[in-house]
Parts: C-alpha cells; structure tokens; sequence
C-alpha cells in the first residue's frame, strides 16, 4: 500500500472545516514524514523503571471539586455567548459561522457543566441539540459537510446520548446505526478493515482519531457487548499499536519521492494509523521505518481496545499502559520529542489529548473495577484526575474561555472547540459525564 505525500493550497474556510479534525490533519492528506534532526536507530528500548499498573487511588477533593464547577460555570457562560440565533455554534474570532461539528462539541460542553436535572429543560441546550438534528439526513448521519461525515455524527450522537432528551432519541439512534455501518468491514487485508473513515466512500482510509469518535458515540448509543463492530474495531486497534508481536503489517509510504517500507516498532505506544505517525519516523539500522508513537494516539487506542472487549490484563493492553506510564504528563501532549522544536511541537493537540486521556483512564478504570492512579517511570505515583483538572484549570482564561496559544494546530487555536474539549474533560472528571 503506497501513499504519496503531497500538499494542497485551500481556501480559509475549507481549511476551518478540515481543522476540525483532532489529532490529525486533512483525512485526505498523507502523513507528516519523519522529524528533522532525528538520529537513525531501532527504538526497541523502552524506558528505564517504566510502571506497568495502574494502581488504586482517590478523585478530586472538595476544593478542587468546586475549583472544576466554578471553571465548568465559567465555560458555560463563554459558550452561551458563542451561540447564535439558530442554536448553532461557530467561533466569533475566526469567524467561522454555526456548523454541525462544533455545535455538537459545544453542547457537549454545557451538558457537562449543567445539572443533569436541567439539561431536558436547558434552552440553550435544547436549540443547539435541535440545531444539529435539523441536520438529519435519511440514512441516518447528521452533517453539513461532506468531507467529515462521520466526525459530525459522532460528535452529535455523543452530545444527543448524554442529554438524554426524548425528543431527539430517534436521530440518535439513526445515527448510531449510520455509523456502525460505515465501519471498513470488507476484507481483514485492509489495512483499515475495522476502522471509521470520515465520509463513507471506498478506498478511504481509517484513523485512530476518528475510531475514538466513533466508537464512543457507539458505546453511548449502547451498542450491545457482543456487536461484531467491537470485535472488528480490536482487528484495527492491532494495526495501529507499536507492538511487533501483535502488528506484523508492512507499510509502504512515499514521502519527498523517497519510498519507506514502515513497519512496527515495540515501545507499546500507538500511531494515528498505520503508515503514518503525527510525531514521525526513525530510521532501523535495516533500512527500515518504525513510526513514532505519541500520547493523544495512544489513550485512543487503549480506549480502542477496551470498546473492543480486549481485558487489562490482555499483553498489548499491557503495553499501552506501560508506555503511558514511562511518558507520564499531563503539560503536553507526549511523543515529539524529536521535533525542531520540541516543546512547541508538545504541545499540538493538547486538549485533545487531555480528553483521550480522560476518557480511556474512566474505561479502564471500569474495566478493572477499581479506582486508579498512574505510576510513573520513576514510581511516583499520580493523582490522574486532579492532576489533569489542575491542568485544565491553570490554562482557563479571564472570559471563561480555554484556547490552545502555544500551539494552535488542529484547530486548537479557536476557543469554542477548545473550551468544548475541555469541558468535556472535566465533565468525565467529575463523573458528570459517563
């Protein structure tokens, strides 16, 4: 499978839609190449002492708790003057207008941040949540961009799932059906059999990005345990881990002319799909390419593999706690350390990254049965939930608002999306969110 790397000239507002994407780029458009500066080794050695279990521990305390709902107030407020006459949600600053995308995460945010008690009979929540279904299409998404059908019906199922209001509970099921059934089911020799693509058109390739939006709106439909879908998501989840005892796939990519034979590498971590890595390559003393695993990827994947019903004791769920624990943080986003600029480029996707990481720690914890903490690689011991909200709650601005300035990326740089991730976060936190 050969992918050619090319770049595009779009205008701004095409540019506003694609961005939308977290963790990635245009779905289109190939990967990022390797690093420069980066050193040709194997990268076999994991990390000295790294953690292998994630251990039990307490939530947040009642100041931090009420730290979390004053910063949740505060972002409601922001948010509500974010909407628009229609009950759609835009960004002001960038100017780009309500659309389904960002009206879905927005509302998503306020849910969080109102009393569940409230949400049926919120209007801010009820007009946005009616905004989006008004884009309802007969064979079940819910989308006004083509290019990212499935990231708008994910967003939405998700949002429409956690405010539980009757009226929409037949859009939400139509859409949680829409998206099962674009799930890449064809053939296992697809390198993205398993996986979601953004629009449902053949010979386009999955994500891990999009596989967590998906799988998540799934899982909040209530897509029964025994579903075929998660057993095929697990088959995708595979492809997409730095594990060679479960990832034996070949990838041939062509970047700058040059063809690179990529295949896996063994730190456990995970990729945004296989032959491409947001973080880059390093080249094998045999002429090969491993792919660099990064953070926001690799608590995607670990939410990948316990939607799919893989147990935490199952070896590669092992390994991708194991790399999150030997590349414990929580003040960047892990796994570009090779960059030009390493502390800038750490920062790409941070709020995405806070929200994977706040989502599969709740799975797993589920999972598992027990309340958690992380062990690091020198054995210390974290307090995931504060230490995120602390995080989240050091970076809200004076309005409310969160917006990512050190590293705009992604669309992190307009504050409705980003105030919507972490919201959503803290909502997760909190349990006001499930």
């Amino acid at each position: 499978m050969t992918r050619k790397r090319f770049f595009l000239a779009t205008p701004f507002a095409l540019v506003a839609c694609l961005a939308l994407f977290p963790g990635c780029g245009d779905p289109d458009q190939p990967g990022d190449g390797p690093a420069k500066g980066e050193s040709a080794s194997n990268g076999k050695t994991l990390p000295k002492g790294g953690g292998t279990t994630l251990a039990s521990g307490s939530g947040l305390d009642a100041e931090l708790s009420k730290q979390v709902n004053d910063a949740l107030a505060k972002g409601r407020s922001y948010l509500l003057g974010q909407q628009d006459d229609k009950g759609g949600f835009g960004d002001t600053e960038s100017k780009i207008p309500g659309n389904v995308a960002y009206t879905a995460m927005a509302a998503h945010g306020i849910i969080a941040a109102t009393p569940k008690t409230n949400v049926g009979t919120d209007k801010a929540i009820v007009n946005a949540l009616r905004f989006v279904a008004g884009f309802a299409q007969e064979n079940g998404s819910i989308v006004d961009n083509p290019k990212i059908t499935n990231y708008c019906t994910g967003v939405s199922v998700s949002a429409l799932a956690a405010a539980k209001i009757a009226e929409f509970a037949k859009v939400q099921a139509a859409g949680g059906a829409y998206l099962a059934d674009s799930q890449i089911a064809d053939t296992m020799e697809d390198l993205s059999y398993g996986g979601f693509p953004y629009k449902q058109h053949k010979g386009q390739s999955a994500d891990a990005s999009n596989a967590l939006i998906a799988t998540s709106a799934l899982d909040a439909n209530g897509l029964p345990k025994d579903s075929p879908v998660r057993k095929r998501v697990g088959v995708y989840a595979d492809k997409v881990q730095n594990r060679s005892e479960s990832n034996t796939a070949e990838v041939k990519v062509t970047i700058d002319g040059e063809e690179r034979v990529v295949v896996s590498g063994v730190d456990g971590g995970a990729i945004y799909r296989p032959g491409e890595s947001k973080a880059g390559m390093i080249k094998r003393p045999d002429g090969k390419w491993e792919l660099r695993s990064y953070g926001s990827m690799t608590y995607a994947v670990l939410k990948l593999m316990l939607f799919s019903g893989r147990s935490p004791d199952d070896e590669r769920v092992k390994a991708l706690v194991r790399w999150i624990s030997n590349n414990w943080t929580v003040e960047r986003n892990p796994g570009f350390e090779a960059a030009d600029d390493p502390e800038k480029a750490g920062q790409q996707g941070l709020f995405y990254y806070l929200y994977s990481m706040a989502r599969a720690l709740s799975a797993y914890e589920k999972a598992t049965g027990k309340p958690l903490v992380v062990t690091d690689a020198d054995g210390r011991q974290h307090n995931w939930r504060a230490e995120i909200a602390r995080e989240l709650l050091s970076r809200q601005n004076a309005d409310g608002s969160w917006r990512n300035a050190k590293a705009e990326r992604w669309d992190e740089g307009n504050k409705t999306l980003a105030s919507a991730f972490a919201m959503q976060t803290l909502g997760h936190l909190t349990g006001r969110l499930k």
